[in-house]
This record gives structure tokens, sequence and C-alpha cells, in this order.
């Protein structure tokens, strides 16, 4: 049972990892074979070094670039101007902010804890003069990179919009947003954005960094929306947070099963969604809630089919 169990966890954490299926996998291959790749071209500014010291170099400097620029991303996903930004101008944005913080800690703090000696910067003027150099000199390749990463994307969203995608108006199914008679601009751009052949019922969103997975019962797709901008749009369904980067729909929700000390929610299409120690209970009392309106449900669905009968009867 255990070797059972370890052989799931493994196989779930290949499939978080793996680079046709996860942002996270691609980014980590990217990064990796990039930093190889500059390692055996032995560029100047490392020719000094040895080579696995050269490979750590640039292996450090890569994945710094690309934590840096992950990070800006998120962080400009999370305001609502961004949905006003085509995707391409979304990652050039993210790309030449991200060059510049990556330019500032390269030259202050990135090459004095790898082996190079540190800049004599002199005053103020020295200082911003030498910023500036080294943004110059590393700013360029930072923002290509991070546009080729993203590219196979952009490629990819660019194709969904082109097949032809209609403006669906969502339900105001929750009394909020029907009292007001306001429709969620998010749940707009997001309902928009999924592609008409996998419909309108969410089963579940999946944070991958600055993308967003979005399953349907008909399939799934990723866009480019941040994750709390999602799980605001979507809150007219009911729904939950289960994991840091997972929202499920509840009426989804097939089951709960243990694997390992772990808990995983089992969904009507056959995915598994990771549920977090914090949000167990909240997710068992969510169940039961809604177990108990479906039983209620169906008896009155009895009660009324039972009656039916008897009605005609008497009519007759």
């Amino acid at each position: 049972m255990k070797q059972q169990s370890l052989f799931d966890a493994l196989g779930r954490m290949g499939t978080r990892i793996d680079p046709r299926t996860s942002w996270v996998g691609y980014l980590c291959a990217s990064g990796a074979t990039l930093a190889l790749g500059i390692t055996l071209l032995n560029p100047s500014v490392s020719q000094d070094l040895a080579f696995l010291e050269r490979l750590v170099f640039w292996f450090v400097h890569v994945a710094l670039a690309i934590v840096i620029l992950e990070g800006v991303q998120i962080i400009i996903g999370r305001f609502r101007v961004a949905a006003k930004l085509p995707p391409l101008l979304l990652v050039l944005a993210g790309g030449v902010i991200g060059a510049l913080v990556f330019a500032a800690l390269s030259l202050f703090a990135l090459e004095q804890l790898i082996w190079l000696p540190a800049p004599n910067l002199g005053g103020d003027d020295a200082t911003i003069m030498e910023f500036f150099k080294e943004f110059r000199s590393s700013g360029g390749q930072v923002v290509l990179f991070w546009v080729l990463l993203n590219a196979p994307r952009l490629l990819m969203l660019s194709q969904q919009q082109n097949d032809g995608q209609e403006t669906v108006q969502p339900r105001t199914d929750g009394p909020a947003e029907a009292d007001k008679g306001k429709v969620d601009p998010d749940l707009v751009e997001l309902l928009a954005r999924i592609p008409v052949n996998l419909g309108r019922d969410i089963v579940a969103l999946s944070a991958e960094l600055h993308y967003l997975r979005v399953y349907t019962t008909q399939g799934n797709t990723l866009i480019l929306m941040s994750f709390s901008r999602a799980v605001s749009a979507v809150r007219i369904i009911p729904g939950m947070v289960v994991h840091r980067s997972h929202w499920v729909a509840l009426k989804h929700v097939e089951s709960l099963q243990g694997q390992g000390a772990g808990l995983v929610c089992k969904l009507v299409t056959g995915l598994s969604v990771p549920v977090s120690r914090a949000n167990r209970a909240a997710l068992r009392a969510a169940m039961t809630e809604r177990g108990i309106k479906d039983a209620e449900r169906g008896a009155r669905d009895l009660a009324v089919g039972a009656a039916g009968p008897t009605d005609e009867r008497r009519a007759g």
C-alpha cells in the first residue's frame, strides 16, 4: 500500500514538472538548457572560472532571472489594467521591469556572491552609470529570453482567439450580483478567453504561475490571467479554494480520497486536485452541506413525482 502511494506521489510530481504540460517544468527545463549552453559557449565574463564554477555561475544567473521575471509577471497580472493589454505587450512589460530588477541585483549583489570582484562604483553618479551600463548590457537579452520563453504559449493563446470565440454574458446566479444588476468584468474576461468548444461549465481553476489552467466539463485550456483575479471572478459559482493554487466548483466534486497523509479532491471529469491541510475541514463541511441540499432536493422531486399521478387521476 505504501509502495503504491509512493508511486502515485511520484506520478503526480512527474505530471507537475513535465515540460510538455507544466509551465513550471517548462521553465526549469528551458532554464537548465540555457545555463548549460552558455556555460559551454564560455563567454568572456566567466572565462577565468573553472568549468564547475562557470556552470554554477550561469545556473544562478539564469535561475535568478527566471524567478524575478516570473514574480514581476505575477504581480502585474493582479492589476485589472492587465486585462486591457494584449498578452504579448503584457509579457514585454514584465520582461522590461524584470530586466531592470535583474540588472540591479546582478550589479550590487549577485556577482559579488559568486567569485567576481566587486565593481568600483565611486559616488552616486558612478553608481547610476554602472547600473545603466549593466542594464544596457543584459536588459535586451533578458527581455528577449522572457519573450521567447513565453512564445509557445502566446502563440497558443493567439490561436485560441483566432479560432473564434463568442462574447458570453454570464448568468448572475449569485444574489449579490443579481441584486446589483451588474456583471463582474473579470468574469466576462475569463469566460471570453475560454474556447467556445469547451463550454462555460467551469469545473476547476489551477494556477500555473502567471498563467491559469481552466478546466470545464469538456476539457481544459490555458489562459493569461492571475489566479486571484479568476477566483474573485467566479465567486457567483458555489466553490472554494482547496489549495493555494487550486479552486473547485463544489457541484463537480465527486469524492474526497485520502492519499497517504494527504487528501485529494476527485472531480467528475476524473481530475484530482490536492487539498491543503488548512482547507480540509471547510471542504468537508461544504460537501456535507451540499449532500443535505441534494437530499432535500431529491425528496422534493420524489414528492412531486408521487403527487403527479394522483393529481391526474383526480382531474380525470
